[in-house]
């Protein structure tokens, strides 16, 4: 599992929706706790290296428009300093967080199907 810590909740949630859509088809899951996601890559068929969660968090960061000062690995853990978002910006991803393991995402469907795992009889 790789960590990725940022200085602000709102941006680690904008990263954490497109890491989701990014890691999807690896069967990779983003979880969101405050300003730090972790990358759970037990379920893939691949693990993730360091440096290819370096790779993809930074084109994330990119895509979902969040400013950076740097990117940096620190061990086993991948260091955003991230600027703070300004409040006119676009207004933040509808994300649904699973209250039992934790697990995000941004599409209700998956959601729902991902929660049937914690349920007997589903």
């Amino acid at each position: 599992m790789i960590r990725i810590r940022l200085n602000w909740e709102k941006n680690a949630s904008r990263l954490a929706a497109k890491l989701a859509e990014k890691l999807a088809e690896r069967a990779i899951l983003p979880f969101l706790n405050r300003s730090q996601i972790v990358l759970d890559d037990t379920s893939a068929d691949q693990p993730l290296s360091l440096q290819e969660a370096y790779r993809l968090a930074a084109e994330a960061l990119t895509e979902a428009g969040i400013k950076s000062r740097s990117i940096s690995i620190s061990g086993e853990e991948i260091v955003v300093d991230d600027e703070k978002p300004e409040a006119g910006e676009e207004p933040p991803v509808k994300l649904y967080i699973c209250p039992h393991c934790g697990f995000v995402t941004p599409y209700e469907e998956e959601y729902w199907n991902h929660l049937k795992i914690h349920y007997v009889g589903f």
